[in-house]
C-alpha cells in the first residue's frame, strides 16, 4: 500500500529542543546480521527484530552526551535523489579499548542505533545496502584528550528508520533459571534460557511485564531446552508459530 498524504500538525510544545539522546551509541557490523526485517509500507518503521548471527552481538560506545549529533540530508539530481545519513559524537580519553575500537572497526559497514531519553524511540542509521562507515580524529593536547567519531553513509539510501525491535547486546538482561516455568522480567532486552536438569520445562507466563515491553528469549540448546505454552505470549510476526516445535530456538516475543 503506497504512502497516503496526510496533514502533519505541530507535534507538541518544545518538541524541537535538542539533546534527549542516551549516551550509549549502539553499533553493529552488517556482516554479523543474519536477518534484517523490512520497513513498513511507508518506508520508516521497522517492527521486526534484527537477528544477529550466532555468537555475534551489538556493542555500546559511550559518547559525551552534549556532543551527539545526527543528521539526514537529501541530495542528488532531479529524479535521482537519495538520503545521506550521519552520526557524530566525542569519546573522552585515549584508553587502549578506544584505540582498539578505532583500529578494528575501520572500513567496517555498520548500523548505528541512537536511543531517546524521554521515550522508547530508537533511530536506526544505515542499511545493508547503504551502510555507515567510520572516520575519526584523535586529539591529545593541553586542553583536551578525546576522539571525535563521525559515521557517514557510504552512498545514498532511505531516511533514518524508526527501529522498534529488540537489541542484541553482549550482556543479557537476565538469565532464566533451569526448569523455570515463569520468566522474571526486569525490562526490555535479551533473556538467556537455561537447559533443564531432567526434562523440558514449559514456560507459561512472566512477571514484571509492562505495556509495550519487547524482549528476546535466547535458547539454551542442550538435551532439555525450554518451550513456551499458553496465551500469555504473542510471537513477533517475523517468526512463525512453527518455532514452538524447534528445540534450539531464538524467539522474539511481545507481552500480550
Amino acid at each position: 500500500m503506497p504512502y497516503v498524504k496526510v496533514d502533519i500538525a505541530k507535534p507538541g510544545d518544545n518538541k524541537g529542543v535538542g539533546g534527549d539522546k542516551k549516551d550509549k551509541i549502539i553499533i553493529f557490523d552488517w556482516d554479523d546480521v543474519a536477518t534484517m526485517p523490512s520497513r513498513d509500507a511507508n518506508g520508516i518503521v521497522i517492527t521486526g527484530n534484527i537477528v544477529m548471527n550466532a555468537g555475534a552481538y551489538m556493542v555500546k560506545l559511550y559518547g559525551t552526551q552534549n556532543t551527539i549529533k545526527a543528521n539526514s540530508d537529501s541530495e542528488g539530481d532531479p529524479d535521482a535523489k537519495g538520503i545521506m545519513q550521519g552520526v557524530e559524537f566525542e569519546h573522552p580519553g585515549d584508553s587502549q579499548a578506544i584505540r582498539e575500537f578505532r583500529a578494528n572497526w575501520m572500513n567496517k559497514n555498520m548500523g548505528i542505533i541512537v536511543e531517546r531519553c524521554s521515550s522508547t524511540q530508537k533511530n536506526l542509521y544505515g542499511t545493508p545496502c547503504s551502510p555507515m562507515q567510520m572516520v575519526f580524529k584523535g586529539e591529545d593536547d593541553k586542553d583536551k584528550n578525546k576522539t571525535t567519531f563521525t559515521f557517514k553513509s557510504t552512498q545514498k539510501g532511505p531516511d533514518v528508520a524508526d527501529y522498534q525491535g529488540t537489541l542484541t547486546l553482549s550482556a543479557v538482561t537476565g538469565t532464566v533459571a533451569a526448569n523455570a516455568t515463569t520468566i522474571p522480567l526486569v525490562g526490555s532486552g535479551r533473556y538467556q534460557l537455561t537447559n533443564g536438569t531432567s526434562a523440558i520445562a514449559t514456560i507459561g507466563t512472566c512477571t514484571g511485564m509492562t505495556e509495550g515491553m519487547v524482549f528476546t528469549l535466547v535458547g539454551s540448546g542442550g538435551t532439555y531446552p525450554s518451550s513456551i505454552v499458553g496465551t500469555d505470549f504473542l510471537l513477533s510476526s517475523e517468526f512463525g508459530d512453527h518455532l514452538q516445535s524447534i528445540p534450539e530456538w531464538r524467539k522474539c516475543l511481545e507481552v500480550h
